[in-house]
């Protein structure tokens, strides 16, 4: 049988993770091995196969009648015209030993016949007894029991020293969840961990199509497999060939553990590898085909059972989250504030996903439904999410992923957040906090490199003592049912935002069109009229308040539509001008004094400020200021207005005695619907426009507006940037005590 050998590069560096090992050219020494064309031709053997057979064999020819032995060419003509691609094993005495014979074809329409001979079965259990802990393992209710089970049916099966349940985690590293020890005296390696390098992507689709493999001897010396002069001959396809040779990769890694033999049986989830059953012998051991294939058997029912477990957990939890987030977006249609919505019941987002902190971002305020809000600013939180352009945003890993949210996000390290109304920049976040853990990994994880007469290639790690890693700044991952459940709360919410959306523009055309002309023009009309009224003696006291009365209607009708403005999209039209801020402040304070006779205000305005801004707007924010001030101020105290240049900023406060903002109306300050307003004296529909506008104002600015509380003094702070265009105050040490 003079055929040229099949060549293959060696293994490198380069190449390691990419290795060929479905096609190595070469068996194991258990046997002999033939593939056939589908015109019965011999395409390829293995250089040990005239022995085995104790016949000459010629590649590339059919085989003459009578060339083999009887049984195995009564069985080849019918593999041959079968149109199955896998048959059924024989048994086959050759030369005083049973063979083992394992046919099929493979993916080039080759078949391929495996002469496997039978080993010494002393210390193993028949097969009839192997397939009797079927039902053993069937009465299993967790998963724990099961791994248990199938171990200890598979030790007692093979007498192999270790065996081990190991489970895949989601970045395929692995994990011994279960062994058992024939020998007291090995060590433990439950729940070791094991990197995903040890196992490569090539080899994880093997063990997903082929979940059983046997290693007799890691020291054998492989049989080379000898091909035909066909042209364009490819190297033999040996995926499903239970002889196929192993990567010396793998091999010296089974030495660096003091492992002599081996058995792997896959269990297979939905097409994924969920984990293996990897059996450990320190000597040679050989299990007979029949016996492995029970074996296999008990994985393929432990399979189908585990996958019926987390099925059945996984529809309980899909469907507990689908009653909460149906109740809650039953709650959310109700309402007109998704804060109130949300958080008025029972139920809330925190308990749809396990969390150390749940919140709410929405029109500008939160809601923390449970744990503690995290330190950060809301609007450095908001846009580094807007940035992310994700509808769903995930992590376990803040500092590493989003290194600009960490700091604004202590003490947290994972975060989950979905956006669910665009308009009010509405999000929920739920937040976990560190999880400081100890992984115990089987040896340093990291790839070891030697050189030697070859150059440098890849070394498995050369020791596998138990090697400690602590992992920080990294909380529990979010789990596949976690991000599902937050999506379909955000699709339930979104849609509710949208349809409101669509009725809030649908109000704000027709609220624009009243606004616009229906009622600005009476008005006008009504404030002409008592104007003239005021000059008569007779009517000066009603013209007066009615007066009064119509300019505080407009104001209103001003703000609903700066609010129609802003909430449709289309902003306050800011146009930046040079603005004489020392002068505007003269006079808004000395209007504010004849509105109201009694006020007091003191300023302390430094003269000459000026800043490029929309004067018109900036005036607007002061006059509601000094409002709220003189409303909720204490009664005869004064009012404070104070202005100086910092810098390359104006600071502006105005500040009154009264007391503190309590918690509940400061979460809401700046919002324009405010809740806790609902019935109160002075604003009985909840509606708070003056501070929401007041706050786009400045944002619009590229300034801040921000409150304080203290010694008995409510302080409210702008900081405006003054511009490049703006001049330098005339007399930066001046005051203005008007």
């Amino acid at each position: 049988m003079n055929a040229p050998t099949q060549s293959l590069p060696p293994v490198t560096l380069a190449n390691c993770d990419s290795e060929p090992i479905h096609v190595p050219g070469a068996i194991q020494p258990l046997g002999a091995l033939l593939a056939f064309a589908p015109d019965g031709a011999l395409r390829y053997a293995s250089e040990n196969a005239p022995r085995v057979l104790g016949v000459p064999l010629a590649l590339g020819i059919r085989c003459e009648p009578g060339s083999l032995p009887p049984g195995l060419e009564h069985y080849l003509s019918i593999w041959l015209d079968s149109a199955d691609p896998v048959f059924d094993p024989l048994t086959l005495a050759l030369d005083g030993h049973t063979y083992d014979v394992i046919a099929h074809r493979n993916a080039n329409g080759l078949t391929l016949i495996e002469l496997e001979r039978r080993g010494d079965d002393a210390g193993m259990a028949e097969p009839a007894r192997i397939y009797r802990g079927i039902e053993r393992i069937r009465l299993q209710r967790d998963i724990a029991s099961l791994l248990e089970r199938t171990l200890q049916e598979v030790q007692r099966a093979t007498g192999f020293d270790r065996v081990m349940a190991y489970r895949f985690h989601p970045d395929d590293s692995g994990e011994i969840v279960a062994e058992r020890r024939g020998d007291a005296t090995l060590e433990d390696w439950a729940e070791r961990r094991y990197p995903a390098g040890d196992i490569p992507a090539q080899a994880r689709r093997l063990y997903t199509v082929n979940t059983l493999r046997q290693i007799a001897d890691a020291q054998y010396q492989p049989v080379r497999v000898l091909g035909s002069h066909g042209q364009g001959e490819q190297p033999l396809d040996m995926s499903f060939s239970v002889l196929r040779s192993v990567s010396p990769i793998h091999l010296e890694y089974m030495a660096n553990m003091g492992v002599r033999a081996s058995m792997s049986l896959s269990l297979v989830i939905g097409g994924k590898l969920w984990g293996m059953i990897a059996c450990h012998h320190h000597s040679p051991r050989h299990i007979p085909y029949p016996a492995r294939l029970a074996c296999e058997a008990l994985a393929q029912v432990l399979s189908a059972a585990l996958a019926n477990i987390e099925g059945n957990l996984r529809a309980e939890q899909t469907r507990q989250s689908a009653a909460l987030v149906s109740r809650l977006a039953e709650r959310a249609s109700d309402s007109e504030n998704m804060h109130l919505a949300l958080s008025g019941g029972p139920d809330t987002p925190a308990s749809l996903i396990p969390n150390d902190a749940a919140l709410c971002l929405w029109g500008n305020s939160v809601t923390v439904f449970g744990g503690i809000a995290p330190r950060g600013e809301l609007a450095g939180i908001l846009c580094a999410l807007d940035q992310s352009g994700q509808r769903l945003v995930h992590t376990n890993n803040i500092a590493r992923d989003y290194p600009g949210l960490q700091t604004d996000l202590v003490p947290y390290a994972g975060l989950l957040a979905c956006k669910f109304d665009p308009m009010n920049n509405g999000w929920l976040i739920w937040l976990r906090k560190e999880q400081i853990e100890t992984v115990v990994w089987g040896g340093k994880p990291e790839k070891q490199y030697a050189v030697g007469s070859l150059g440098p290639r890849l070394t498995p790690r050369g020791s596998f003592d138990a090697w400690r890693e602590v992992t920080r700044d990294t909380s529990s991952p979010w789990l596949p049912a976690e991000l599902e459940a937050a999506d379909n709360l955000r699709d339930e919410l979104s849609h509710i935002a949208t349809s409101r959306a669509a009725d809030v523009d649908r109000a704000r055309t027709a609220l624009l069109a009243m606004l616009g002309h229906d009622l600005r023009d009476p008005l006008q009309s009504i404030s002409m009229a008592a104007t003239l009224l005021s000059k008569t003696d007779s009517g000066a006291r009603m013209g007066e308040r009615i007066r009064y009365s119509s300019g505080r209607m407009q104001r209103l009708i001003s703000q609903v539509l700066d609010l129609s403005r802003l909430q449709g999209g289309m902003g306050l039209g800011i146009e930046k001008r040079e603005c004489r801020l020392s002068e505007l402040l003269t006079g808004l304070i000395e209007e504010k004094r004849q509105a109201y006779p009694g006020l007091r205000i003191e300023p302390d305005v430094q003269a000459g400020l000026t800043l490029m801004a929309d004067t018109d707007r900036i005036a607007q924010v002061v006059t509601n200021l000094m409002s709220n001030a003189r409303q909720h101020g204490a009664p005869r105290m004064p009012i404070h207005v104070t202005a100086r240049q910092d810098g390359d900023d104006i600071e502006l406060a105005v500040t009154n005695h009264g007391a503190p903002i309590p918690d509940d109306v400061m979460a809401h300050l700046f919002s324009p619907f405010k809740p806790e307003s609902v019935g109160h004296s002075r604003n009985r529909n909840g509606l708070g426009l003056g501070l929401y506008i007041a706050e786009q104002v400045v944002r619009d600015h590229n300034g801040q507006i921000a409150v304080s509380c203290r010694d008995g003094l409510v302080s409210f702070t702008v900081i405006l940037p003054r511009g490049v265009d703006a001049p330098p105050p005339s007399s930066p040490n001046s005051g203005d005590n008007t």
